[in-house]
C-alpha cells in the first residue's frame, strides 16, 4: 500500500516518543510506501486533491529517522491510505484541510474521517456521553462561570480549542484571583471556555487509553511533574505503566460503536477518577510508551489492521 501521512514537518519530529514516526516506521518495515505531506502543500485542482509528497525511508535509528527518497507533487487519490496526524490546535487552517480531504474518493481511506475531525471537538465530544463525564459548563458568561464554581467547588477552566495543557487553570470560590482568572480565560467574555468540576483523583494522574477501531489496546498513566498539577506529557508530565479496570472497559464499550460509525480508526481517550474527560481524534499520542510498557508492537497492529481492511 501507499500510505501518506499529513503531519507537521519532519524536522520537528521527536522519534524517541512520536506516535506518527512510530506508525510510519511500522508501515515501512511491513513493506509499504510511506509518504510525508506537509499540510500547507495541500491544494485542490478543481475536484482532485493534490499535495507535495515526500517519499521516505523510515529508520529505527533516532539519529537519522528519515531518508528522503523522492519528492514531487502528486494526486492524493493515488494513496491507498491517508493518515491525518497534524497536531492540534484544530483551527481554521485545519478545518479547511478536512474540507479538501472530503473530496477524496472512497478508494482512498482517510484516517480519521475528516468530517469527524471537524465535528468532534476533542474537549466537547465527551459531552455526547454525559453519564460518563464530570459536571461541565461551556460558557463565556462571567456570572454563569462564577455560579458554577459556587455550586461545584474547585473547578478546572480550559479553552475549548486548547491542547497540550495550554490555558488550563484551577480556581475555587475563595480564590482571590477567581474573577481575574475567569476574565483571562474567556478573554473578557469573548471566548467560550469549559468549566468542569475538579476531580481530586487528578493528583494521582490521568489515564490515556488508546483505541483501535473502537477496541482498547491498553492504557498509560500520565503523571504530573513534582510541584505541578498538569499531567499532560507536553506540560512536563511523565508516563507510567497502567492497566484497564472495569470502569475503563465500560467507558470503552460505550464509545466503541460511535467511534466506528464516525470513521475513527485510531483514538485516545483521557480518564480521571473513572470519568471521561476528552476524546482525542486528531493525532493521539502515547503509542510508543504503551508499546514499551506492554512489550507489544501496537504500531504494527495498527498497520496490520489497515492491510486487512484494504484487502
Amino acid at each position: 500500500m501507499r500510505i501518506s501521512f499529513i503531519m507537521d514537518p519532519l524536522e520537528r519530529v521527536k522519534p524517541w516518543k512520536d506516535t506518527s514516526y512510530y506508525l510510519m516506521l511500522a508501515a515501512c518495515q511491513r513493506g509499504h510506501q510511506v509518504c510525508h505531506i506537509n499540510p500547507s502543500t495541500l491544494s485542490l485542482d478543481h475536484d482532485r486533491v493534490t499535495a507535495r509528497s515526500v517519499s521516505v525511508d523510515v529508520n529505527s535509528s533516532h539519529q537519522t529517522p528519515f531518508r528522503i527518497i523522492a519528492e514531487s507533487r502528486e494526486w492524493l487519490d493515488q494513496s491507498d491510505v491517508v493518515m491525518v496526524r497534524t497536531d492540534p490546535p484544530f483551527d481554521r487552517r485545519y478545518f479547511y484541510i478536512t474540507l479538501m480531504l472530503d473530496l477524496l474518493p472512497a478508494s482512498t481511506r482517510v484516517i480519521n474521517r475528516p468530517s469527524t475531525l471537524r465535528d468532534w471537538n476533542e474537549k466537547l465530544a465527551a459531552l455526547y456521553f454525559p453519564s460518563l463525564t464530570p459536571q461541565t459548563l461551556v460558557s463565556c458568561q462571567h456570572q454563569e462561570i462564577v455560579d458554577f464554581i459556587s455550586s461545584h467547588g474547585r473547578t478546572t477552566l480550559k479553552p475549548v480549542d486548547g491542547h497540550g495543557g495550554k490555558g488550563v487553570v484551577f480556581v475555587s470560590e475563595e480564590d482571590p484571583q477567581r474573577d481575574e482568572l475567569i476574565s483571562q480565560s474567556t478573554n473578557g467574555g469573548k471566548h467560550w471556555i469549559i468549566a468542569q468540576r475538579y476531580l481530586p483523583e487528578a493528583s494521582e494522574g490521568d489515564k490515556r487509553i488508546l483505541l483501535l477501531n473502537g477496541e482498547p489496546l491498553g492504557a498509560i498513566l500520565r503523571v504530573h511533574a513534582e510541584g505541578e498539577e498538569l499531567n499532560n506529557l507536553d506540560a512536563g508530565g511523565s508516563a507510567q505503566k497502567s492497566t484497564l479496570n472495569e470502569r475503563d472497559l465500560e467507558i470503552c464499550a460505550a464509545l466503541q460503536r460511535p467511534l466506528q460509525e464516525r470513521g475513527v480508526y485510531f483514538a485516545g481517550i483521557d480518564i480521571i477518577g473513572g470519568q471521561l474527560i476528552e476524546i482525542n481524534v486528531t493525532s493521539p499520542t502515547g503509542l510508543q510508551e504503551l508499546s514499551q510498557f506492554n512489550s507489544e508492537d501496537y504500531h504494527h497492529q495498527i498497520i496490520a489492521g489497515l492491510e486487512t481492511s484494504m484487502g
